[in-house]
């Protein structure tokens, strides 16, 4: 048995009752659960906007690919297309690292945005979203930034028969 410090009520020392923290002797944190959500939603209503944007900002940094995810999952959904969890990592192993569009490989040091950034990694909708395709690993391909947004919202048999594709 385990007694909360803050509401001073006497639960089992199970982690159903309390967080586990590994650097502490017991291995639990000393404050229940219900106490210890409490204090975090307090420390929350605390915060100004501002604080808000900037802790969901550092969130997202440090787990880039999470957010990507969820991205598009939203984005599936309010387009009424499949969505199938897929990472980065399994659509690189699948396809390899170059560029299904001009057969070139992709800069992965390159930035994602701004100067320099034309042949960074960015998967590409063989099928876009936006006409229908699926988001599952077999509709999506590894692609230069610049590739993906010459082709735009075509497909890719549309986008090899255009005129953007041989410029």
């Amino acid at each position: 048995m385990k007694t909360c410090k803050e509401c001073k009520i006497e639960y089992p020392s199970t982690v159903e009752y309390f967080y586990e923290q590994k650097n502490l002797k017991s291995g639990l944190r000393s404050d229940c659960i219900k106490c210890t959500r409490k204090s975090q939603l307090s420390y929350l209503d605390s915060m100004t906007p501002e604080d808000r944007r900037a802790m969901k900002k550092a969130e997202q940094q440090r787990n880039p690919h999470i957010y990507r995810q969820a991205t598009r999952k939203i984005v599936a959904r309010k387009r009424g297309v499949i969505h199938e969890d897929w990472t980065e990592k399994q659509l690189l192993e699948t396809y390899g690292t170059d560029c299904y569009l001009c057969n070139k490989p992709i800069d992965f040091d390159a930035p994602k945005r701004g100067i320099g950034s034309d042949y960074s990694f960015w998967p590409d909708h063989m099928t876009p979203t936006s006409r229908g395709g699926s988001n599952t690993i077999d509709n999506v391909r590894p692609c230069h930034r610049k590739c993906n947004q010459n082709k735009y919202t075509m497909t890719y048999e549309e986008y090899i028969n255009s005129d953007r594709y041989k410029s």
